[in-house]
């Protein structure tokens, strides 16, 4: 990397005055030697040439190149200086920008750069790409590239002039893309994309300048397809592999896209290197994601007035959030496989579509589903039987009218089908219970035509189980039918078909749509008699409010679901234990320790009287419980409760699994604040090792298990490994749509007193 440093570094000391260089270099080297040392090397090379790559300042009022006529200088970098000029030779007048390399003859690698530059873009012919028209050397050797004089502003500038949305910013950067895609699609890199090279026209059009250190895929030119990445670069808009020096791709391009996007929809740079030499500015883009743009909004540079902020906040949070960080991110295989497929997911989320750049699930949810990996038919037949057992007892109570029998019984004969092609001796092999659903889903449009009600029904039951595989694009497809098809009976169906919604937009991170979702169903169920149905989405509400610390508010949604359940015949015992434990961590959050342990009590005698005792919900209870004693400074009785929820959760989920990883790295805190610093040490270990495959890289828990490992390393002595651990989980939550309420304020206030006791023992 410091090879690749040291020559960007030399080209960023070249853009400066000659006294001003050596500072500059030993400035932004640091404490790195060999990087310091190398570009001090170049520079001194450059000085002993007596000037002979330093750029001619031709004399305006005078200097020719052929038939141009220079007028002004219109941009100056290390690499050179590009000048306004104008064609007067008697054939045309036409305005031109003339690029005029800062180098002399004999720069075999500064001609080289010229010449490419002509050749790109003499293939690319695309209207946002800026033509090229001629080219050619200097008196003194220094070659020069005539191009398309684009009268235009700045893209972020532009934007800002004419107070763009944030629609209007993406629909604008659409053009970038196509522009970008051109040139991937001709084997071309750009490898220095950035708002100075972005320019519009008064008239909107996008233009891309500059492909100056563009690099050819297949050898055409500037060097083998292979080749790493050891050209120039401008540090502020490079991607970790140009960092790295690494071999490069159009990924390179597509992370370049990503600064650019989100400096245009939040107001400052994805990476800003503030008084970070270059040496540590490029470790933190090599190692670290960007916090989403939502929540770095800079009022100022978009020129937005107080009252527009939090809006423009809004329109960024979720979807558009995730789409700008899949392009930053560090790994180029973990980025958008193209410059057209980033444009893709823009234009789905202008279309208001489900967008690729989602997150798989914000975790598990303590109540309903479970993540699950795939499974054979074989052994999840119970899961299928389920759905045909609640569809039918659902509408086959004594209440219920001859009709909404029949809809039942047709609605299980076709689960019933379903359950009967997925056996192995049927089929000839043994399917997984995905590719039963798949076909189930397959045949309705066929089975069930003209029976919008029936479909609705079944529709609705596929998508909670593909909602339960965490199978969500094919879930979000069934539920939403379901919806539309219920949209007009309204009362209970429909509100059950919007609770599932807001399960699926909660795993996805959708909370505010979740929430929203969840306010229409119960205004649905509220003036009729469906109290069952009531109860269980006054739960599903009160359990969203708790994932994000809202206690206060879920408490009273827990405690009537609870009043309802005590007087309802049809609501099984597990439900209420259920209800109860979710009002027990309510209490917890709100500081009500003894009621909330008591009340997790009471819930774990009801599910162990109608539960197998290694059943999960109990091993949430105990997990719930055991943290509830830890705040009340009970540890030694909190460990027996984490380590049998543990051994629950490792025989039915394995070691990987998100419940897992949440006990372990809990169990090894209180190991910790008991003494049994190994055994703390050995638990949050394996905690940290698993939780990269156990959660999702913008998951809140594994900033959780993150920040439960920092306060290890205190309870330890460790103060620099639990600064380290606690802002990496500070990084985490800075990423996120929505964090636990008081989640950063805490992390902040625990790495400030880590840093203070660093300072205690230091003195």
């Amino acid at each position: 990397m410091n090879a690749l440093l040291a020559l960007s570094l030399f080209e960023a000391a070249l853009a400066r005055a000659p006294d001003e260089r050596t500072g500059f270099i030993e400035r932004e080297a640091g404490d790195d030697e060999v990087l310091r040392n190398g570009a001090l090397a170049l520079l001194a090379a450059h000085s002993a040439s007596e000037g002979f790559l330093e750029p001619v300042v031709p004399d305006f009022a005078s200097r020719e190149l052929g038939p141009y006529r220079l007028i002004e200088s219109i941009g100056v970098g290390g690499m050179g200086q590009v000048y306004l000029a104008e064609r007067r030779d008697g054939a045309f007048e036409q305005r031109v920008a003339i690029k005029v390399m800062a180098s002399a003859l004999g720069d075999s690698d500064a001609i080289r750069r010229a010449e490419a530059e002509r050749q790109f873009l003499a293939w690319l012919e695309h209207p946002n790409i800026a033509r090229v028209l001629d080219g050619g050397s200097t008196a003194e050797g220094q070659p020069y590239v005539v191009m398309e004089y684009v009268d235009g502003e700045r893209i972020d500038a532009w934007c800002r002039r004419h107070a763009l949305d944030v629609k209007s910013r993406v629909r604008l950067f659409a053009q970038v893309i196509d522009a970008v895609d051109a040139a991937h699609r001709a084997l071309i890199i750009h490898r220095d994309i950035k708002p100075a090279n972005v320019l519009v026209t008064e008239q909107g059009a996008v233009k891309l300048l500059d492909f100056g250190i563009a690099k050819s895929l297949d050898g055409r030119t500037h060097g083998a397809a292979t080749q790493a990445g050891s050209g120039p670069m401008t540090p502020d808009y490079a991607s970790p592999e140009q960092f790295a020096g690494k071999p490069l791709t159009t990924a390179c391009d597509v992370y370049t896209l990503g600064l650019v996007l989100y400096e245009l929809l939040a107001g400052r740079a994805a990476f800003e290197r503030g008084r970070l030499t270059l040496v540590d500015f490029a470790r933190r883009v090599t190692s670290e994601m960007p916090t989403r743009p939502s929540a770095r909004v800079d009022a100022a540079s978009l020129a937005l007035s107080p009252r527009a902020l939090p809006a423009w906040r809004r329109r960024l949070l979720g979807d558009l959030d995730r789409i700008v960080l899949k392009a930053l991110e560090t790994e180029p295989e973990r980025r958008y496989a193209s410059a057209r497929a980033f444009g893709d997911d823009l234009a789905r989320w202008l279309d208001n579509r489900p967008v690729v750049a989602r997150s798989p699930s914000v975790g598990y949810r303590t109540l309903k589903f479970v993540r699950r990996n795939r499974l054979p038919v074989a052994a999840s037949l119970i899961a299928v039987l389920a759905l045909v057992i609640g569809l039918g007892t659902a509408a086959m109570q004594a209440r219920v009218a001859r009709e909404e029998a029949e809809r039942a019984q047709r609605a299980n004969r076709f689960l019933l089908s379903m359950i009967e092609r997925a056996d192995p001796f049927v089929s000839g092999r043994n399917p997984t219970l995905i590719e039963a659903l798949d076909r189930a889903a397959g045949d309705i449009p066929t089975q069930f035509a003209n029976q919008p009600r029936l479909e609705a029904d079944v529709r609705h039951a596929i998508g909670r189980a593909y909602l339960s595989l965490e199978r969500l694009d094919e879930a979000e497809t069934q539920l939403l039918r379901a919806e539309q098809l219920r949209s007009d009976q309204g009362g209970k169906a429909l509100a059950e078909t919007l609770d599932s919604l807001a399960m699926l937009d909660w795993s996805r991170g959708r909370y505010d749509v979740a929430e929203q979702r969840l306010q229409r169903a119960l205004a649905l169920v509220e003036p009729i008699n469906a109290p069952e149905t009531l109860a269980v989405i006054l739960n599903d509400y009160g359990t969203l409010l708790n994932e994000l610390g809202r206690y206060a508010e879920s408490r009273p949604l827990f405690e009537r679901a609870l009043a309802i359940s005590a007087s309802s015949v049809e609501l099984p015992p597990k439900e209420r234990a259920v209800f109860r434990s979710n009002l027990a961590f309510a209490l917890h959050g709100l500081g009500e320790l003894q009621a909330s342990s008591d009340a997790y009590v009471v819930s774990r005698r009801e599910l162990e009287g109608v539960l197998s005792t290694r059943h999960p919900d109990i091993a949430i209870n105990l997990n719930n419980h055991a943290a509830a004693l830890r705040d009340m400074g009970r540890n030694g009785e909190a460990v027996p409760l984490l380590e049998r929820s543990i051994a629950i959760r490792r025989e039915l989920f394995g070691a990987e699994h998100p419940m897992s990883v949440t006990s372990l790295s809990n169990l090894a805190l209180v190991y910790a604040s008991v003494g049994r610093a190994e055994d703390a040490r050995a638990a949050i270990d394996t905690a940290l090792a698993n939780a990269p495959r156990a959660f999702d890289p913008n998951n809140q828990t594994l900033g959780h298990v993150h920040f439960t490992a920092a306060r290890i390393a205190l309870l330890l002595g460790d103060t620099d490994d639990a600064i380290r651990l606690a802002q990496l989980a500070l990084s985490i939550y800075a990423r996120l749509d929505t964090v636990e309420e008081g989640r950063r304020e805490r992390t902040e206030a625990f790495i400030r007193e880590a840093e203070a006791k660093r300072s205690e023992a230091g003195a």
